[in-house]
């Protein structure tokens, strides 16, 4: 299993909103769309100056595969998706300002804000985010909100 980093930009895309719309989306992947695998893990990166940070937790669902665009043959976000499930909301998000005060988490450069929508997580970083995350993981019931009270274990 690979875990990944998805970024999301909210001037451009209303990532809470979706997600309490449907649980499964869609992400546009033009990059390393030949190393995701169904089961990967994605960390959900919310840039920009209000707050960024990881705010959700999904699993790759679908391979990568390429879509032909809107109905007028456009995409505004790209041919190569990738379907993905939220599993979980991380609450209170991890914020940048704890990620790069972190010893074995402020190395990761993405931490810092790339230009980008994927980027692999090496094994001993997605250790220690899983690690830093876990007290903060909320389930995601089906419509996208979280289960009172549940905790992941």
């Amino acid at each position: 299993m690979t875990d990944w980093i998805f970024e999301g930009n909210p001037h451009r895309f209303g990532l809470h909103e979706a997600v309490a719309a449907s649980r499964q989306q869609w992400w546009s992947t033009p990059h390393y769309r030949d190393q995701t695998a169904v089961g990967d893990r994605v960390w959900l990166q919310i840039v920009g100056p209000d707050h960024p940070g990881l705010y959700y937790v999904a699993a790759i669902v679908t391979p990568t595969y390429e879509h032909a665009g809107d109905e007028d043959g456009t995409s505004s976000y790209g041919h190569w998706r990738t379907d993905i499930r939220f599993d979980y909301r991380i609450s209170p998000p991890l914020l940048r300002t704890e990620l790069l005060a972190d010893a074995e988490l402020g190395v990761f450069a993405p931490f810092r804000g790339f230009q980008g929508s994927t980027v692999p997580v090496p094994p001993d970083v997605a250790a220690a985010l899983a690690k830093r995350a876990r007290p903060r993981l909320r389930t995601l019931n089906p419509n996208g909100n979280e289960d009172a009270g549940a905790a992941a274990t």
